[in-house]
């Protein structure tokens, strides 16, 4: 049987390598809005507006995001998803790696001790 060993620590490596050369990245999404009024009957539509929004350390943020800067706070926000894909990759593969370096087998329980059918401990 071929060891997994060497090949999960190269993907691994693969991982922290993809990992490394994101340089730039920002959470939350950013979102396109518009706005609309009614003027002299007709009704007006003003935009797209830019706001990034999300959640961090419990709290939610919400920020303007200038027209010209939308297409680069974009790719940040994609740099984002990514990096959290490839980490969680990364722990899945380093688990394995654990959990072959320490010889547990798959699906593997604790023994229970023995007890009386009952489960309640013996008189003494």
């Amino acid at each position: 049987m071929n060891d997994p060993l060497p090949q999960l620590l190269a993907q691994r490596q693969a991982l922290l390598d993809q990992l490394h050369a994101i340089d730039r990245l920002r959470r939350g999404s950013l979102s396109r809005q518009f706005f609309t009024k009614t003027q002299a009957g007709q009704t007006i539509s003003q935009g797209p507006y830019f706001v990034l929004q999300g959640f961090h350390q419990g709290k939610k943020f919400s920020h303007r995001i200038p027209a010209e800067a939308a297409p680069r706070v974009q790719q940040q926000v994609d740099n984002f998803k990514h990096f959290q894909a490839l980490a969680d990759q990364c722990i899945s593969i380093t688990d394995h790696i654990t959990q072959l370096a320490e010889g547990a087998k798959k699906n593997s329980r604790p023994r229970k001790s023995k007890r009386s059918a009952s489960g309640k401990p013996k008189r003494s």
